[in-house]
């Protein structure tokens, strides 16, 4: 279970690395009028094309830490509304304010949410997050009460700044779902990654939560590659990848574990087992796991005709090895 961070100086501390996460992937500098509570205002902002995002952090005396995000390239002459904010107290616990920081029993420190989100729109708040956000949940002790949270990011991790753009980017697809004109406009095939559909729902805390939040970057890295293979590859609440040959067939299953034990190996076994039972083109089931992980693959799995296939950490992209030798073969099998 989560600590939350209640000492002045080290929430300064925090939000100070929090900011410097997003500045070593900045672009550029942009003026540009950002939508914020009813107005617009002149604000310039950090651009990162590799994050798709833009962010700027303020501290008004007496006030918040205050940090906003957007997913769209500002333009100096239009006006750009903000997607998502990560506030964070100046000390203390204030359940008011959605962000918080909070420790493990190992002392990482980790970037979490409540799930309280606006936005100016009818039905836009913590109980539509609640219902509608996948990603990594987390139990944290919260003074008095124990309360389930978002989990954004590990603070000090290389890889933080993609998961706090992913986080973002579920916040902006869970007010485009409650925008009834966007679900008509929602077409119920093709292939593709949906963002809403990457994680758990907060039913299902996680107890590792520096694993868990690396969880939806494997499975966009492991997107991105089928893509670059020329596969078609979609994901669902089921599942996490499924990959298409040029037929249209389904011809592999996939399932991301981040965690570095085998109860994880077997739970997304069964998960995988459960869902291929239903698919007619009998693909081939695989299991992303971390190189340091498949040492300790169970030899019964193989059996199961589940396949592994690991992957390791350039920088903070996840790298997938044989990848292309172990689905290519399975995409020329006889019909």
């Amino acid at each position: 279970m989560l600590k939350i961070v209640e000492d002045e100086v080290a929430i300064r501390k925090c939000h100070a690395l929090f900011i410097k996460s997003f500045k070593l992937f900045k672009d550029e500098d942009i003026q540009a009028n950002i939508g914020h509570q009813g107005a617009n205002t002149r604000m310039k902002v950090s651009w990162s094309s590799r994050l798709g995002l833009w962010s700027i952090s303020r501290r008004v005396s007496g006030n918040p830490y205050w940090n906003a995000f957007g997913l769209e390239k500002p333009d100096a002459s239009s006006h750009i509304p903000i997607v998502c904010e990560i506030n964070f107290p100046l000390r203390g616990i204030d359940r008011r304010i959605g962000g918080a920081m909070a420790k493990d029993r190992s002392g990482r420190i980790f970037a979490v949410h409540r799930g309280k989100i606006g936005g100016g729109k009818k039905g836009i708040g913590k109980t539509l997050f609640e219902d509608l956000y996948r990603g990594a949940w987390a139990v944290m002790e919260d003074g008095d009460t124990d309360t389930t949270v978002a989990l954004i990011g590990e603070l000090l991790s290389p890889r933080f700044a993609r998961q706090a753009a992913q986080f973002v980017r579920k916040v902006d697809a869970i007010k485009n779902q409650a925008s009834p004109a966007a679900l008509q406009l929602t077409l119920p095939f093709g292939h593709q990654l949906q963002e809403e559909l990457i994680g758990f729902d907060c039913r299902n805390p996680v107890t590792v939560e520096s694993a868990a939040c690396d969880h939806g970057l494997v499975v966009r890295d492991l997107h991105a590659e089928l893509i670059r293979m020329g596969m078609a590859a979609k994901n669902g609440e089921a599942h996490d990848l499924t990959a298409f040959d040029g037929r249209g067939r389904s011809i592999a299953l996939f399932g991301v574990v981040t965690e570095p034990s085998v109860n994880a190996l077997y739970a997304e076994s069964t998960r995988l087992l459960l869902q291929a039972a239903g698919v007619e083109d009998r693909p081939r089931k695989f299991l992303a796991v971390p190189e340091e992980t498949a040492s300790r693959f169970p030899a019964d799995l193989g059996r199961l005709d589940i396949g592994c296939i690991t992957y390791h950490w350039q920088n903070d992209r996840a790298v997938f090895s044989e990848l292309s030798r172990l689905v290519r073969t399975n995409e020329n099998r006889p019909t």
